[in-house]
């Protein structure tokens, strides 16, 4: 019976392993939590087993199962999720609009942003936001979530929702940086005076939905839901690189929608 229980939890890490590879949620993170959950289930299989007496490919099945099924549900859960934010009370901060991991700091001089690529192609502003914005020199910050993050995405400062449309395109992976100008998006643009921030929803290979909760002349608060995006994937955000803008993050750094700060305009 042994034999058969530690069988059921070594097959439930084979078959998620390889789903955690794919959906980027850390090998080591996912192998971790799996074999609790394999431990765990092989506790209730034990008191089962005492009670009725399990076959031996029973067991392992039922460890299998249960294992698996935990940690669907503890992935559903945390992808569905929700929690209420509250954003810092400066009228100067730029709030990150998305949860997950800067993964670059680019600055955009007369509408061009640096070469991305092997083949040392630079693109344009305009191919990111797939519109104009006012400022041709901007920074942008580009934020990577995974399947585990937060796919509500929230508004970077005060203002009036002045452009929000999607944009069709391909859905490669992200991990080829010219899929950035590439892939399906959204863009929204937020402005507030003469300032204008856009929000770029960059769909991936595993993206098929991104929603908007806001319309064109609609005003909104900082750290207010704008949209959603699912399945993980990046959000860019595209700053005017004005006079005393100071960028308080680095490629690395975690953030957290309606929380962190990005950057802060003087």
């Amino acid at each position: 019976m042994f034999v058969s229980i530690v069988a059921g939890g070594l097959l439930a890490l084979a078959l998620a392993l390889p789903l955690a590879w794919k959906w980027e949620l850390g090998m080591r993170r996912v192998g971790l939590a799996v074999t609790a959950l394999a431990v765990a289930s092989a506790c209730v299989v034990a008191v089962l087993d005492a009670i009725a007496g399990l076959s031996a490919l029973l067991a392992g099945a039922l460890v299998c199962g249960l294992t698996l099924a935990s940690a669907f549900g503890i992935l559903a859960y945390r992808f569905y999720r929700d929690p209420e934010r509250t954003a810092p009370a400066d009228d100067n901060a730029v709030i990150s609009p998305a949860d997950g991991e800067v993964v670059y700091i680019r600055h955009s001089h007369e509408g061009r942003l640096p070469a991305v690529n092997k083949k040392g192609r630079e693109y344009d502003l305009v191919e990111l936001t797939k519109t104009p914005l006012r400022e041709r020199d901007a920074v942008v910050i580009g934020i990577a979530m995974s399947f585990l993050d937060v796919h509500v995405n929230r508004a970077p400062i005060a203002g009036e929702v002045a452009f929000r449309k999607h944009f069709p395109g391909r859905f490669g992976s992200l991990g080829r940086p010219e899929m950035v100008y590439e892939n399906e998006r959204a863009t929204t643009v937020i402005r507030r005076g003469s300032l204008e921030i856009a929000v770029v929803q960059i769909a991936s290979r595993l993206v098929r939905q991104i929603a908007a909760y806001v319309d064109v002349g609609e005003k909104v608060a900082p750290g207010q839901r704008i949209g959603v995006i699912r399945l993980g994937s990046q959000v860019d955000v595209v700053v005017p690189a004005r006079e005393g803008l100071e960028v308080a993050v680095q490629p690395g750094d975690r953030v957290r929608a309606g929380e962190t700060v990005l950057a802060r305009l003087d």
